[in-house]
């Protein structure tokens, strides 16, 4: 039995139900002040306790003098205050019961300062205190309200987002919100002296609230822990990776960045096929991987139908997907024939891509009700050009019945795609701007179901996918 011991503490940052806010400040231009508004205007339901010498009140919210002015115990403990001040500000929240703590600050080991950084390790081995951080943008986790980060998140969905730069982490997070679809957390990492990327992908693999994991890595701590960690982590949840450093400039970038050994890319490359975890080229491919892996229903085939109001956009799709070795089947004659005689466009050219060319959501509808009355596909995509009413609607009746296998590229739709783009998103279908990167998060979500149920199977070679099948 594999020793978990390491993974001890996790829950406390995210389940905390007291919290201290080291450093709150009044001026809305200091990160103390961002913390504590957050925190607030998450709708945390627990304690929160802003600590500054000087000040009474900030925020409407009753300030202490110190830590040790607090009346009750504390939970977790965010920390915003210069470097040198840290670890004795940690060591009186120790006094006060808390067990885990998120240091922002900077100016640790990236600044030089390994002595800084060593007495929080110290601190952290004597007292068993879990640290996140240094050097860190904090943690949102929605599930508690819980926002000890910036910027402020209240959309909850089924991404969880663990980084070792703060800016991926708030750039995805965003990107969440604004299209409805939310995250069940988000946690920037910063220097890793304790908490590291492995305990948090454990966290996550066990959180009801998680479906997929979106990680930015610039470099493992401990590396066979990580691959340990992995082994389970992608039984249970999909796993996507975006690992910066792939060449030799960016090695040394992320070096000076957080200090991470990057290693080598083609060893880490090998590592993600032999794992089972799917490695994205760009931020933008670490969203959409993992909406589409956290949404569309684990199920092994790479056969995709493509229904579709634009033409061009159809043929976007059949040119990635044919480039990522998914396969568009030939529609059977039986099914032609129905089309026929179905109310759809009488100019639809009837084949795969099915081209409605202007078509209404009925039209889609009666399309789709066909086809999904024969095994035509793994996957289906439905492509909305230009301004469709209705099209949420047609997208939730397919995810019905195909068992939430369908994913949609919404374009030239102006302000009505905006509103259908936002239901969809509110029903759990992801949807995506372009046909490119709908068929691209459908792969990574494709590769990652087979993955995965090949291993359930137990077949150890299987589960490594092919050279034509690998990631990309």
């Amino acid at each position: 039995m594999e020793d978990l011991s390491r993974d001890r503490g996790i829950s406390d940052f995210f389940l905390a139900r007291s919290v201290a806010v080291i450093g709150a400040s009044p001026n809305p231009d200091k990160l103390g002040h961002a913390l504590l508004a957050n925190l607030l205007g998450g709708g945390f339901r627990g304690r929160v306790y802003p600590v500054n010498p000087k000040e009474a009140q900030i925020l409407g919210v009753k300030v202490y003098p110190t830590i040790q002015d607090i009346p009750d115990q504390l939970d977790l403990t965010v920390v915003a205050i210069p470097a040198r001040m840290v670890a004795e500000s940690l060591r009186a929240a120790v006094g006060k019961g808390a067990r885990a703590a998120i240091v922002i600050s900077g100016g640790f080991r990236e600044a030089g300062r390994l002595d800084l950084e060593d007495e929080l390790k110290a601190l952290s081995a004597e007292t068993g205190l879990r640290i996140v951080g240094p050097n860190c943008q904090g943690i949102n986790y929605l599930p508690n309200r819980l926002c000890a980060s910036w910027p402020l998140l209240t959309v909850q969905g089924p991404i969880a987002v663990i980084s070792q730069s703060g800016t991926v982490a708030a750039t995805l997070g965003q990107w969440a919100s604004e299209e409805g679809f939310g995250v069940s957390g988000l946690v920037s990492l910063g220097n890793q002296l304790d908490v590291c990327g492995s305990d948090l992908l454990e966290f996550f693999a066990s959180d009801p609230n998680t479906g997929a994991i979106a990680l930015y890595l610039e470099g493992a701590r401990d590396g066979p822990w990580f691959i340990r960690t992995v082994r389970r982590v992608v039984c249970t949840k999909p796993l996507v990776v975006l690992k910066s450093g792939s060449t030799v400039g960016g090695q040394r970038a992320a070096s000076s960045h957080t200090r991470s050994l990057a290693g080598k890319d083609e060893i880490f490359d090998g590592l993600c096929r032999q794992l089972g975890i799917f490695r994205a080229g760009n931020i933008e491919a670490l969203y959409d991987s993992a909406k589409a892996m956290a949404t569309l229903a684990p199920r092994m085939g790479r056969r995709l139908m493509v229904v579709t109001s634009s033409g061009g956009s159809g043929i976007l799709a059949v040119d990635q997907a044919e480039k990522l070795g998914l396969e568009l089947p030939r529609l059977p004659t039986e099914v032609v024939v129905r089309l026929q005689t179905a109310e759809i466009p009488p100019n639809a050219t009837l084949s795969n891509p099915l081209d409605l060319t202007v078509a209404t959501a009925p039209q889609f509808q009666n399309a789709l009700d066909i086809l999904q009355a024969y095994d035509t596909a793994d996957f289906f995509l439905l492509i909305f050009g230009d301004p469709i009413p209705g099209a949420a609607e047609v997208a939730r009746k397919v995810r019905e019945a195909s068992g939430a296998r369908v994913a949609v590229a919404y374009l030239g739709g102006g302000e009505v795609e905006k509103a259908e783009r936002l239901k969809m998103h509110v029903l759990g279908i992801p949807v995506f701007p372009t046909p490119e990167r709908a068929v691209q998060a459908i792969h990574a979500a494709s590769w990652a179901a087979t993955f995965r149920v090949q291993n359930r199977i137990g077949n150890a070679d299987s589960t490594v996918p092919t050279e034509k099948e690998g990631i990309h």
